[in-house]
């Protein structure tokens, strides 16, 4: 059965994943963001323990970054239109959205969920991407799909893309042993 998810392992270097991490915790420890459970409006991330900056806001000035993962995850995207000709054809945008989140050891967001939420800023999302930025220890931190039965097993530099829709609830797993990195977005219809 198709599961229209579709994984590039390795797409990036370890070495411009390191730099993207590096620039998350410069900016991190700058600013005093707060925890994603902290700063959700809608209240349904009760047990969140994730901390992320979303690299299009003003403050953050980094252009390059966010056109370096843009362009990466745009190689992806056009890979996949490829395969699914109906997404090529609705002229999707990523809209430089990019949220890059780390995941302390026992955080996360561990509930069933999709991206695509009606009567929220959400309900354009099509696509969902994540950049995996470090590798964890095989048998945690894996995003977990349900209906697919399928787990992505986060690897640095690998590419993940998927329907954003209720049709792909996934889930990130427990990590345990260090820190967890992403970097992710969505692509939306214009």
């Amino acid at each position: 059965m198709e599961t229209f998810i579709r994984v590039w392992k390795n797409f990036l270097s370890k070495e411009t994943c390191d730099y993207i991490i590096e620039r998350f915790d410069h900016h991190y420890s700058k600013l005093e963001l707060r925890h994603l459970a902290e700063d959700n409006k809608w209240g349904n991330c009760l047990f969140r323990k994730d901390q992320a900056i979303f690299l299009n806001r003003e403050e953050y000035g980094e252009p390059e970054l966010t056109k370096l993962i843009s362009d990466a995850v745009d190689s992806c995207a056009t890979q996949y239109g490829e395969e699914f000709t109906h997404i090529k054809d609705q002229f999707l945008t990523n809209r430089n959205c990019i949220k890059i989140q780390r995941t302390l050891p026992y955080g996360g967001y561990h509930v069933w969920h999709h991206e695509q939420v009606a009567g929220q800023d959400s309900h354009d999302r099509e696509l969902v991407w994540t950049l995996y930025l470090n590798d964890m220890p095989e048998g945690e931190a894996e995003t977990e799909f349900m209906y697919q039965h399928m787990k992505v097993q986060p690897t640095v530099g690998t590419v993940c893309i998927f329907p954003a829709a209720f049709t792909h609830l996934h889930r990130g797993l427990t990590v345990y042993t260090h820190p967890k990195y992403i970097a992710t977005g969505w692509y939306f219809i214009k």
